[in-house]
């Protein structure tokens, strides 16, 4: 790949072609580790694109989330949420731990172990509605969007009624367009949950976010701040990055014949190709961003104090230092570290929710559709306009 020019360049890359992006993080992670680029906001910040620098800026309490939550700090996408919302990405020890700790109980493997047959009962209803209608079929309007969505309904108490205003909202606010319509959809949002938050304090479930009402209510444990920026990171994260990475696991196999066969006929592969996917994709389109609280040493440069630092979970998912041949999609890897959820303290605290949503939507459909086929070329795949997520926004299928 050429040497490119060295202004800093825009960041997240063009993600259109997968193969350029790729490419152009692999010219990086061999020659310029750490390299300069200017993000949506409008300021310079480092990306580092190796596998162990990514993992160094995530763990590292020199590295802070919180720091980059000030009105004047870089961004990677326009519009943060207005004041008055805790979001627990943006959190830092000890209120990180004392937040995770009233959550993560619901997220933990036997927990969600216990919510296999809820999702799997989710899957058969989606599929049956399929079947139902005949071919052809949107496998993201018709599968991957609404799973995930119903799924975190059922865990937060929302009436499956209010799923499709939720849609709405969360691609307004992921979108791209004006600035008073994404702000507009985050106080709708935000409006929701305090109506939310009131039918629980009169009517409390046996679900999450009544749980999360109590601890305000009862214990202090959370703020108003915490306990509508806990919901919101709940709904909107419980749902986005789970219908992105399952449609792209989606079209991926089935543009791929030998591997949806392959995974169809051999279901106890399931575990290891979820893994696969989730490391081969690009889903988030940028990455993780932190704000140095010292001077460090990485990559070969000081990142000065108050400078800020994106980390490439994409590029550090096809690092050759740790993955042999990474642009192959091999549904056997193992081991597979990757670092699609994350790392460190701020690890995607749902990641066990989410894989047991796509292993059993991906088993489910294949067994219940054995000649699923693409109805269209992957070439002419129609990407939506996302600030962060590269999202399918449409998969038409037949049978």
């Amino acid at each position: 790949m050429p040497v490119p020019n060295r202004r800093p360049g825009a960041f997240p890359f063009d993600t259109r072609v997968h193969s350029e992006v790729f490419e152009r993080l692999a010219w990086l992670r061999e020659n310029e580790p750490a390299t300069r680029v200017v993000v949506a906001s409008g300021h310079e910040v480092w990306l580092v694109t190796r596998y162990e620098d990514v993992r160094q800026v995530l763990r590292d309490r020199r590295f802070s989330v919180t720091a980059n939550t000030a009105s004047d700090a870089p961004r990677l996408f326009t519009t943060p949420f207005p004041p008055g919302v805790s979001l627990l990405r943006d959190t830092e020890p000890p209120d990180h731990a004392r937040l995770r700790r009233l959550v993560m109980p619901q997220f933990r493997a036997r927990q969600v172990e216990r919510s296999l047959s809820l999702i799997q009962k989710i899957t058969e209803g989606l599929l049956d509605a399929m079947a139902d209608a005949g071919p052809p079929a949107d496998l993201v309007a018709d599968f991957a969007r609404p799973l995930p969505m119903a799924v975190i309904c059922a865990w937060l108490g929302i009436p499956a009624e209010e799923s499709d205003r939720i849609l709405a909202l969360s691609d307004t606010m992921n979108g791209k367009g004006p600035l008073e319509r994404i702000t507009a959809a985050q106080r709708e949002m935000c409006d929701y949950l305090a109506a939310l938050t009131d039918s629980r304090r009169m009517a409390p479930g046996d679900d999450l976010f009544s749980v999360l009402v109590a601890a305000h209510d009862e214990q202090d444990a959370l703020s108003d701040a915490e306990l509508t920026g806990t919901g919101v990171s709940l709904l909107f994260a419980g749902h986005t990055v789970v219908t992105t990475a399952l449609a792209a696991a989606l079209s991926t196999l089935l543009h791929r014949p030998a591997d949806l066969v392959r995974l169809r006929d051999d279901p106890a592969l399931t575990e290891r190709a979820v893994e696969e996917l989730l490391r081969y994709h690009l889903v988030l389109r940028d990455g993780q961003i932190r704000v140095a609280t010292e001077d460090v040493d990485i990559a070969g440069v000081t990142v000065r104090a108050g400078e800020s630092v994106v980390a490439s979970l994409n590029s550090a998912n096809h690092d050759t230092d740790v993955f042999s041949d990474p642009e192959v999609l091999d549904l056997g890897r193992d081991p597979n570290p990757h670092v699609a959820f994350g790392h460190g303290i701020h690890r995607c605290l749902a990641s066990h929710l989410a894989r047991a949503e796509l292993r059993i939507g991906l088993t489910s459909l294949l067994a219940r559709f054995p000649g699923l086929r693409p109805a269209a070329a992957e070439a002419s795949a129609d990407w939506k306009d996302h600030q962060r997520l590269q999202a399918l926004a449409a998969l038409p299928v037949s049978w």
